[in-house]
């Protein structure tokens, strides 16, 4: 008799542990909220839509942005499960939330103008070209104020200093001037438009990116944060991004 209500009861609780499974996957967040760089756009939206497509439940919605902007933001209570900043200062802005981050990524600055461009040197800029620049506060405008540092020949100003990468890379598209100082990857995924002059240095035309996982209760709680945040920096999603021209070891960017 005591077996028997034994069995009983264990029959009770599996069968309340199969009616409460349910209800606890209802409270699991089914949406991911990304804030990442501008220059991360084109790439972040491929490789969202990708696991989107492997996860038809799960949104992953992105705010691009300058990082500087997106921090501040962040600093003030927007909700973010991941940020990608374009460099460590604008990181360090989003502590609160983000205490540990990992370096992530590399991007480089360049020259870039359209194709049939005549321009093909630095010093060309200091005749009747027109020429811009991102803003000195954000991650692309302090790669170009230390790579145009660097070079040492650019005499003249930049017409303009545009909010975010993606503001200075729209403007030359746009053919509103001659030439832009961008980031590489921009270059890249608009191949048949743009060509780029490369820095002498290397080194000084670098931008440091961090990634990183919100310390939020509510983030600690997505297990589809923390899934996308691991593919964000798993070998498939590195290749695309090393394919896309940002510096990822073990992979090179494309010459």
């Amino acid at each position: 008799m005591k077996s028997k209500l034994i069995g009983v009861l264990a029959a009770f609780a599996l069968m309340s542990a199969i009616q409460i499974s349910p209800a606890r996957a209802d409270t699991i967040s089914k949406s991911v909220n990304v804030f990442a760089a501008s220059s991360l756009t084109k790439a972040y939206t491929a490789l969202g839509a990708k696991f989107m497509q492997a996860h038809p439940n799960i949104s992953v919605k992105f705010s691009f942005g300058a990082s500087s902007t997106l921090a501040t933001q962040i600093a003030s209570g927007a909700p973010a499960d991941i940020f990608a900043s374009a460099d460590p200062v604008s990181m360090k802005t989003a502590a609160a939330q983000f205490p540990v981050a990992a370096n992530y990524l590399q991007n480089l600055v360049v020259l870039a103008v359209p194709k049939d461009s005549t321009i093909s040197k630095f010093t060309d800029l200091n005749g009747k070209a027109t020429w811009l620049q991102c803003g000195h506060n954000v991650p692309c405008g302090v790669a170009a104020d230390a790579a145009l540092k660097s070079e040492g020949v650019v005499m003249s100003s930049p017409v303009s200093l545009e909010p975010t990468a993606s503001a200075a890379l729209a403007k030359l598209l746009a053919g509103a001037v001659d030439a832009a100082i961008i980031f590489k990857t921009d270059v890249i995924a608009n191949s048949t438009k743009l060509k780029s002059i490369a820095f002498s240095n290397p080194e000084s035309a670098l931008s440091q990116y961090q990634i990183g996982l919100s310390n939020a209760k509510t983030s600690k709680k997505n297990v589809w944060a923390k899934t996308f945040y691991a593919y964000l920096n798993g070998h498939d999603a590195k290749k695309f991004l090393a394919a896309s021209g940002f510096i990822v070891n073990p992979y090179k960017i494309p010459q």
